[in-house]
């Protein structure tokens, strides 16, 4: 075997063991730079052998087990329900007539649509049907909808082409559910594949309004979707600390509490 075949398979094997590595803690085991070690990963993510998140990889099996983890569309739509209408509510007002949006699937951000129907000539573009069939009922308003692959967990389209069609777009705002908040590292998702969606939602428009209940706090979860910056604005609840507070702001997040 070659020299970078068996740091490929010494690589593999540590991430079988441990779940998820970090680039950073490669490098230093390896004694090679980053890009090498960032060849190395996308290689075995092209053999389906692991799946690389931001700022390293985790295991193949790991990311199939999250997809278990994740609650059936149905479900979530009753957890937190009432904070999650509080917080759509209050995002709505955000919103002025003849915007341009982005809006992501998820079961605050279809609180979220649902609030818009008093808003006039809104330009909406969507990778879920749901949030496109409720806002098309007003044909005051222009909706498209993303192609792409069906997710069987959250009803929405992501992949390639759902990431190409958004990218064709700049639009004023994106309006993105999340699944965790670290408040020390920035907005996570689940899956790799919500994570991109969310990502080139992000990359289209000029701000971003950040959806997310108290709940999302300190939940341990793989995929960056973006770290803390001052063109975003995160709306939640009542839930969240004054140390979680003070940290977003410290970082130049606006933040409503609803």
């Amino acid at each position: 075997m070659t020299e970078f075949e068996i740091r490929r398979q010494k690589i593999l094997s540590k991430i079988e063991k441990e779940k998820k590595v970090s680039i950073d803690e490669l490098v230093s085991l390896f004694k090679v730079n980053e890009q090498t070690i960032y060849r190395d990963l996308l290689y075995l993510e092209k053999k389906n052998k692991i799946r690389r998140t931001q700022g390293g990889a985790i295991n193949y099996s790991n990311e199939e087990s999250l997809k278990d983890k994740v609650l059936d569309f149905n479900m979530r739509e009753t957890k937190n329900i009432e904070q999650k209408k509080v917080i759509s509510n209050f995002a709505s007002t955000l919103i002025k007539d003849g915007e341009s949006l982005m809006i992501d699937g998820g079961t605050t951000t279809l609180l979220f649509a649902s609030n818009l129907n008093l808003k006039n000539k809104l330009m909406v573009i969507t990778n879920t049907m749901t949030i496109g069939n409720l806002l098309k009922k007003d044909k005051k308003n222009t909706v498209l909808i993303t192609g792409g692959q069906l997710s069987a967990t959250s009803s929405t389209t992501v992949g390639p082409i759902a990431e190409q069609m958004i990218g064709n777009f700049k639009v004023n705002k994106a309006i993105i559910g999340i699944c965790s908040i670290d408040e020390d590292e920035g907005f996570f998702a689940t899956l790799g594949s919500e994570a991109r969606i969310k990502k080139a939602m992000i990359r289209s428009a000029k701000e971003l309004i950040i959806l997310a209940d108290s709940s999302k706090f300190s939940v341990n979860l793989p995929n960056l979707v973006c770290k803390f910056n001052k063109r975003t604005t995160l709306v939640t609840d009542k839930g969240i600390t004054k140390i979680q507070l003070k940290k977003l702001r410290d970082m130049g997040v606006t933040v409503y509490i609803a």
